[in-house]
């Protein structure tokens, strides 16, 4: 299987793959099941981020081990004329590593032993100050600000025509690239750029921007006159903290946990840039399903090493042939409930339900994250629980969804 650049620039297909695979087909008729088969062809995700870094960035990196400039097939927004304003940053640049012999930079520790890319978004230092591609359109400002308190977006939105007016003090952006048929990219990690201590250069910020990484499509083996089914999984990051040097197979607790709230949209139409906005989404009437779903690394070594983890894995079955695209919004929030003292597993499936009533003034609570049903599910009003290690009864206010991160919005084609 296999992508052209111009392919995609003729289809006006927009996408930010983050993720191994996060995919999207495209050009395809009505489905058909003879051969039960799936056929999704490149990889793709449209991503929006947030800075967090507590200080205005100005630019971003998305870093991908074990791949090769020639493997890229777009970078945001390389698929639009360069004369449309998009974001402040303008086109990226793409430049190649080989840290298979001596050590990396400071800034990418992490990478060595690898090969790969690193794609940038960033402000040039003119003047004394920083300056960036596209600032002045639309006064879109020269760096993304920080903001401590993000507002929800589907996934499609931090750019000019998803936000308009709002976009150039949203703090957010839209960044991403996508891969030919076929490759396999490595680990993919992304930083805000903020200067550092060096007029004119930038550096890393410090931890990895704060949004899990995109979800992976799997193509379930056909079976004979069946329909394909298409599995779509979500996992929480692999580092701890936000630390890319501190990867989770080599701690012995748990990693942070994430809510995940996923949107599925099925849809008799292809996939294309405009249906993908935030707008058009909520507006669109077809069949919707959401679904909540906790997610949390386990740790890699230790006494709780192998434990299953936590993640989100979403079977997506094509019985109905009228079927052509599947859309999913992901957006990710901070778990904010209690977590256990010593594992830091989350402690929310051993809430104080017994005593509910002495410790909460009589209020009904909910007794674990999952609702009535058995599905995962974020509590929203204050409750207490207890942490398993020191048995002391801790009072969770406003519930356990917290800071909302970003959003990813992922689209395919079946047939």
């Amino acid at each position: 299987m296999s992508v052209s650049r111009s392919f995609l620039k003729f289809n006006g297909v927009l996408g930010c793959s983050v993720a191994a695979a996060a995919l999207v087909g495209l050009g395809f008729a009505a489905p058909a099941f003879a051969t039960a088969a799936a056929t999704i062809i490149g990889s793709y995700d449209n991503f929006d981020c947030f800075n967090d870094t507590g200080e205005t960035a100005e630019g971003f990196e998305i870093d991908v081990e074990d791949v090769s400039p020639g493997d890229l097939i777009r970078e945001f927004p390389s698929n639009f004329p360069s004369e449309i304003y998009l974001i402040r940053y303008g086109l990226p640049t793409v430049t190649s590593y080989d840290w298979t012999h001596g050590l990396p930079d400071a800034d990418h520790t992490f990478d060595a032993g690898h090969k790969g890319v690193l794609i940038t978004w960033a402000a040039t230092y003119q003047g004394g100050k920083w300056i960036a591609a596209q600032g002045s359109y639309n006064n879109a400002g020269n760096g993304t600000p920080y903001n401590p308190n993000p507002t929800l977006t589907a996934g499609d939105s931090c750019w000019w025509w998803g936000l308009g007016a709002a976009y150039p003090s949203s703090g957010c952006e839209h960044f991403g690239v996508s891969f030919g048929g076929g490759v396999v990219p490595g680990r993919i990690s992304y930083h805000w750029k903020v200067p550092s201590a060096t007029p004119g250069v930038l550096a890393n910020n410090a931890t990895e921007a704060g949004i899990p990484p995109a979800p992976s499509l799997v193509v379930a083996p056909p079976k004979p006159n069946a329909p394909p089914v298409v599995i779509a999984v979500a996992r929480a990051p692999v580092d701890v903290g936000g630390d890319p040097n501190q990867l989770q197979e080599q701690e012995p607790q748990f990693g942070d946990a994430y809510w995940l709230k996923t949107t599925t949209i099925y849809s008799s139409q292809d996939a294309v840039l405009k249906d993908l906005q935030v707008h058009v989404l909520n507006a669109a009437k077809v069949t919707k399903v959401v679904t909540w779903k906790l997610l949390q690394k386990p740790p890699g070594v230790g006494a709780n090493a192998g434990k299953a983890e936590r993640e989100d894995a979403e079977n997506d079955n094509f019985a109905n042939n009228n079927v052509v695209q599947v859309t999913k919004q992901y957006q990710y929030f901070k778990y904010s409930g209690v977590y256990d003292s010593e594992t830091h597993e989350v402690a929310c499936d051993a809430f104080y339900g017994s005593q509910t009533a002495a410790l909460n003034g009589g209020t009904t609570v909910q007794t674990d994250c999952q609702n009535p049903n058995g599905n995962d599910s974020p509590f929203v009003r204050t409750y207490w629980t207890i942490d398993p290690v020191s048995g002391a009864a801790d009072k969770v206010t406003g519930g356990n969804l917290g800071t909302y991160l970003g959003a990813h919005v992922d689209a395919y084609n079946v047939k």
